[in-house]
């Protein structure tokens, strides 16, 4: 069942939580998991209370189109393990690819998941689930593990990946580098140079290659918008120090910015940018 509790709005004050709401037992995240116990109520953040929960890294989820989120921690002795599922108002792949590790390891939970040290993410459907040891015990791996297979099976995976991605080529493409993204602020966090340049998409998806280049595929709603973001790129480039080179081939230019070289080819309402860093 997926976890849903858009009809808890109720906020209170409770220890170590200024804002929030507990969900009915029988819903995401169970009580009780093998030897885990549940310490407390379940801790709910809704819209803007997520500022409470996170300071200073709400608005990343916002711009996925954050709901809401479900906090619950489990003890077992001395061992802590903290759960956080973070609904969005679609598909949560996004903010998975957004958030998951770059250093992990695929698993195979849910519609995807990425494990790292003390910590796993996966995603399933609307929801972006993490589980993370909170101190260092000796089969923290193996719990974390044992913990989000009983959190995924509260979920349903029903999500899909977005098509975009499908756009990016898969050769020496670096496998978990794909970041799926709709906003700015993801586009600057995932690849700052391009993001500098180019802005007004609908959509985004970007991946980093071993040779050290990484590809962005972006998407207007037409052409016409296109065509109008690209001159603007031109113009910020240049009013910024940079130059634009248009190497004759048609639709293909080469910007020179910030220290990076950015190649942009485009087609119809889609542009595509290979950026690499220049030598010294």
């Amino acid at each position: 069942m997926a976890f849903h509790l858009r009809a808890c709005t109720a906020a209170f004050t409770i220890p170590l939580l200024v804002a929030g709401c507990t969900t009915p037992e029988s819903l995401c995240p169970p009580k009780d998991i093998g030897m885990w116990s549940a310490e407390g109520e379940t801790e709910v953040y809704i819209g803007d209370d997520l500022f409470i929960y996170i300071n200073g890294g709400a608005e990343i989820y916002h711009e996925y189109g954050f709901v809401q989120v479900a906090v619950q921690r489990y003890r077992r002795g001395d061992d802590n393990v903290s759960v956080e599922i973070y609904t969005m108002e679609g598909d949560a792949f996004g903010i998975y690819s957004f958030a998951r590790s770059s250093r992990g390891h695929a698993v195979n939970l849910g519609n995807g998941a990425t494990a790292a040290d003390y910590y796993m993410h996966f995603w399933s459907g609307p929801d972006l689930a993490v589980i993370t040891a909170e101190n260092e015990f000796e089969d923290f791996g193996e719990a974390v593990s044992e913990i989000a297979t009983a959190i995924a099976g509260c979920l349903q995976p029903s999500g899909v990946e977005p098509g975009l991605l499908d756009q990016l080529p898969t050769e020496d493409r670096v496998t978990g580098s794909e970041v799926y993204f709709s906003g700015r602020l993801a586009f600057m966090n995932t690849t700052r140079p391009a993001a500098l340049l180019f802005a007004g998409f609908e959509e985004g998806a970007a991946a980093r290659y071993e040779s050290g280049e990484h590809i962005v595929v972006l998407r207007w709603k037409n052409e016409a918008a296109a065509i109008q973001a690209l001159r603007e790129a031109r113009q910020l480039c240049v009013a910024s120090g940079g130059a634009v080179v248009d190497t004759g081939d048609s639709g293909v230019a080469e910007f020179e910015s910030g220290g990076h070289r950015i190649s942009a080819s485009g087609s119809e309402n889609q542009i595509t940018l290979r950026v690499q860093r220049e030598e010294p």
